[in-house]
């Protein structure tokens, strides 16, 4: 029995990378330009493609470590344990969420709005770490976290303890510090979000290559932890666009593209400066519903986009803005980062191809 448990928390720690990503049957086809809201959409359609060509990741720094992959374990549970699910407990469950949704959802997202302050802003400023190497962090975040199967949400925490601790820090870091605060971010993270964390040991081994100890990745986190005065509770764009998506009941519409969007900003060290949490998710929110508008006659962007803005209490001139400033900026993604290849790899759907909105 120990020596089972043991595997199955072994397993845990495993990463599996693959390089054959499970085939989604999914084709997202002409994007219609931002300008177009209150507009004639059939005779404004733009070129833009979703699918899933997966390319093989390209050269990366020598500062950050591929995570090795391992033979894939399989255990089969015990046919005992196994307890289908009666359709009446399902629906019964399921009026149950809807009643928690219409309960509770606009006092979290209230909470979340106050909390919008908190985003973290001028990161770099203090430091010689550059805006490219940051987005390089970024992509191998992606790479590590979706290697060792976490969660989406440890992966926006990873990055928000990272911009947060170098825009509060008063220690001024150079380029190399950039590995040992983004590893340490990252099993912050997972501790904070998982429920079988990566440990300290796989850390040191298989994520740092040895190239940082386990007394340093320790000390860098007491470090950060007391910069941030402990505080790690907050909110994230994932938190915001989760509730929103909610509220408006478009979870199986929307979220995906949102998600894949969302992260993408993060790459962008200026648009993240100058927007906030709420602002990003309000961006990666309408660019989502105009991409799905055209697979998805039922789902209008003149109903939805304001929807959106009006529960974010945005203005829409602002938030028109960010939406056509994100839009630009995953259009010109492969031109500006032709070598960070692990969102496209590791995410459901890709922006392949889209041309030139009108201004």
């Amino acid at each position: 029995m120990k020596d089972m448990s043991k595997k199955i928390f072994e397993k845990e720690n495993q990463a599996e990378v693959s390089n054959n990503p499970r085939n989604q049957n999914k084709s997202l086809t002409q994007l219609v330009s931002l300008t177009l809201i209150g507009g004639n959409r059939k005779n404004e359609y733009k070129s833009i493609e979703l699918k899933n060509n997966y390319t093989s990741i390209s050269s990366r720094p020598l500062v950050f470590c591929k995570p090795e992959s391992k033979l894939k374990t399989q255990t089969v549970p015990s046919p005992q344990k196994l307890s289908p699910m009666k359709p009446k407990q399902v629906e019964t469950q399921s009026n149950e969420l809807c009643k928690l949704i219409n309960n509770y959802s606009e006092p979290i997202l209230e909470y979340y709005l106050d909390l919008n302050n908190q985003t973290p802003k001028n990161c770099l400023s203090n430091h010689t770490v550059s805006a490219n190497l940051r987005a390089k962090m970024v992509d191998w975040m992606v790479e590590v976290l979706t290697s060792y199967k976490c969660k989406d949400q440890t992966f926006f925490l990873a990055v928000k303890l990272m911009d947060s601790y170098l825009s509060k820090t008063s220690q001024k870091h150079i380029p190399q510090d950039l590995h040992l605060v983004g590893v340490t971010t990252m099993f912050m993270a997972c501790k904070f979000e998982e429920i079988y964390p990566v440990k300290l040991q796989v850390v040191h081994e298989k994520i740092a290559h040895k190239k940082l100890t386990k007394d340093e990745i320790k000390e860098k986190e007491t470090n950060i932890l007391t910069t941030l005065d402990f505080s790690l509770v907050g909110i994230t764009i994932l938190d915001i666009i989760t509730i929103v998506l909610s509220i408006l009941n478009m979870n199986q519409q929307l979220y995906q593209i949102t998600l894949y969007l969302s992260k993408l900003a993060l790459y962008d060290y200026e648009f993240v400066n100058k927007h906030t949490y709420v602002q990003i998710a309000c961006a990666a929110l309408i660019v989502s519903t105009k991409i799905v508008e055209q697979i998805d006659q039922s789902l209008s962007s003149e109903v939805i986009i304001p929807l959106i803005v009006s529960t974010l209490k945005i203005e829409n001139s602002d938030a028109m803005e960010s939406a056509n400033q994100l839009l630009n900026f995953a259009k010109g993604f492969d031109k500006q980062y032709p070598n960070l290849e692990n969102l496209k790899k590791f995410s459901k759907f890709q922006l392949s191809d889209i041309l030139k909105t009108q201004p």
